[in-house]
């Protein structure tokens, strides 16, 4: 990673408030003073209760569920999937502040880390580049029919970059002659290695779109083939995952949804099954669509999505394989907290097929009547019941009234259950009883703090009260030979905040410690909140005599074990001049001498 000056990443810090940043992620709610929560924003991280705290005072960050620590550098590296000098960059970029150039960084460090993923991107932009150049040549005529009978314009496919791969080794020989070698053409995942060694197309006699990311970088491919020779062979095939490729968070189509942000042209985002279903709504005037990349979506390409929009309409197809992907959709959308409308597509169809048929009012007319997620829900209840059949029926009432036992608003459940009456036939009245008296309705979520996995002894308290005191500088807090401490973390801090002149920014303490010791130091920087300001100097000294009086009786504790096991008198005599020593001391403590 680069090595940048720490005066510059020191700045960059200053100007990028952490609870800013992570805001830009998760909703983020104050508990206490310092301490902001949310359910962690990470990759990989599902969650239904709060357990991500980000701490204001000391700019950082850490999950009680997937234990993960840091600082603002850190989550965007975490969270954007970024190297160091990455990050720092995207940063820079978000405080308008320019990168240090020259001797600022180490220039070996950067080409072993930035150089290798440039080389990279421009193996995937000639790729991008010789795939629309194979358009031109007469080999490419099925490829164009197949693109007009999809009815692309020339301006849909040149703003997509669509291409075609005419053969295997076509583009291997393109790149060879550009100077790349075959390691960089595997390594950018746009060619393969066969059994017999031959380096050869990934998307070989496929048409070509190429997937860009929010940067307008091209990063990976999908290839769609225009008649597969046998059931084996998928229509759609997107390029091995890399370095700069990760499917599972990537969306096809997030560079115009990041332009439309931008223009603040983006209340909502459709999400179809395929990339040329994008393409197609796209052309038609829909540009707020996007795609997952893969079969299905992931908890990482929703998070992705949420830092653009609250909003969702799912568009899947109207097979039975898009009805699931629906179904497996919403989870993920609602644990991310989107407001969620369902797109009702023809039995059979895909978007696509709709904007062929009946242009763009006929796919408008579908989201006008998209349904709320608890709509949906109770219209999926429904699906595949006889409600002429007395069992059928009471299934449908039984699914029915627990989806909307779901509901906190009240309003809403009159409104859902009349809905009900006027399906099953079944008087408002019995349905609403029936509600009530079955499985009681699920209050609505109340924020707790999680439990912490930290040390809480009055040892612990008195430690970290004692640090908190000399880390806000209280005129109380003043310095003492015989203060030690055990905690680890309390005792490094202690050489630096007590013992080092005081004069450590609270912003800083987290450079001082390890990732895995900020949630001590979370825990030092919120114990005095529940501690009166009047209050606070008597606490104080209480801890100083209770951490005093804990050392005594642990040192006399051990001398009395070492004391047993000694064999030789000299050696006993002097252990026990010591013991006297110590017991009377504290004595002395406890009668406040």
């Amino acid at each position: 990673m680069a090595v940048l000056n720490e005066k510059f990443i020191s700045e960059l810090k200053s100007k990028c408030n952490i609870v800013d940043i992570v805001g830009r992620y998760c909703v983020l709610q104050r508990k206490g003073s310092s301490n902001y929560w949310a359910r962690c924003p990470l990759p990989g991280h599902s969650e239904k209760t709060p357990s991500f705290t980000v701490n204001e005072p000391g700019q950082f960050y850490h999950c009680f569920g997937c234990g993960k620590s840091g600082d603002v550098v850190k989550f965007i590296e975490e969270v954007e999937a970024l190297s160091f000098y990455e990050a720092v960059k995207f940063l820079a970029d978000i405080a308008k502040m320019e990168m240090p150039e020259g001797d600022e960084f180490n220039e070996d460090v950067i080409k072993k880390n930035k150089e290798s993923k440039e080389r990279l991107l421009a193996v995937l932009k000639d790729t991008a580049h010789f795939y629309v150049n194979n358009l031109k040549k007469p080999e490419a005529n099925d490829y164009l029919k197949y693109l007009d009978k999809r009815g692309f314009s020339s301006e849909t496919i040149r703003a997509f970059g669509i291409g075609a791969s005419l053969s295997f080794d076509g583009l291997p020989k393109h790149l060879k002659s550009l100077g790349y070698t075959e390691s960089e053409m595997l390594e950018s995942g746009v060619c393969q290695k066969s059994e017999k060694g031959n380096v050869f197309d990934a998307e070989a006699n496929r048409l070509t779109i190429p997937v860009i990311n929010t940067f307008n970088q091209v990063i990976a491919f999908t290839g769609r083939v225009l008649k597969p020779s046998s059931d084996k062979i998928g229509k759609y095939k997107n390029t091995q995952e890399t370095k700069i490729y990760l499917k599972k968070k990537t969306l096809f189509n997030i560079n115009n949804l990041k332009k439309l942000r931008t223009d603040k042209q983006l209340p909502f985002v459709i999400m179809v099954e395929g990339n040329l279903d994008v393409v197609s709504l796209h052309q038609a005037g829909f540009k707020n669509v996007a795609c997952s990349m893969g079969t299905s979506l992931t908890l990482d390409q929703a998070k992705v999505l949420k830092r653009f929009t609250d909003v969702v309409y799912i568009c899947f197809d109207g097979d039975s394989a898009g009805k699931e992907a629906t179904l497996r959709s919403l989870d993920i959308f609602a644990s991310e907290e989107f407001e969620i409308r369902v797109v009702p597509l023809p039995e059979g169809k895909d978007p696509d097929d709709v904007i062929r048929t009946g242009g763009k009012e006929a796919y408008q007319k579908l989201l006008d009547k998209a349904l709320p997620l608890i709509d949906f829900k109770l219209k999926v209840v429904e699906t595949g019941k006889d409600l002429s059949n007395v069992s059928d029926k009471r299934k449908y009432i039984t699914e029915a009234l627990d989806v909307i036992r779901s509901v906190a608003n009240e309003s809403l459940k009159e409104e859902l259950l009349q809905k009900v009456r006027d399906v099953s036939g079944r008087t408002y009245e019995s349905l609403k009883r029936d509600l009530e008296h079955g499985v009681s309705s699920p209050k609505e979520e109340t924020f707790t703090v999680p439990k912490t996995t930290v040390k809480s002894t009055a040892t612990d308290r008195a430690e970290r009260f004692i640090i908190y005191s000399f880390i806000h500088k209280k005129d109380f807090a003043v310095f003492d030979d015989d203060l030690y401490f055990n905690n680890l973390t309390c005792q490094k801090l202690a050489e630096t905040v007590v013992f080092g002149l005081n004069n450590v920014e609270i912003s800083k303490l987290s450079t001082l410690v390890n990732d895995d010791e900020l949630v001590e130091v979370n825990e030092i920087l919120n114990c005095g909140e529940l501690i009166a300001k009047d209050g606070e100097e008597k606490y104080y000294n209480d801890c100083v005599l209770a951490l005093k009086q804990f050392n005594l009786e642990t040192e006399i504790a051990n001398l009395n074990k070492q004391y047993a096991k000694e064999t030789d008198i000299n050696s006993r005599k002097e252990i026990g001049k010591v013991l006297l020593k110590l017991t009377q001391k504290l004595t002395n403590l406890k009668n406040g001498g």
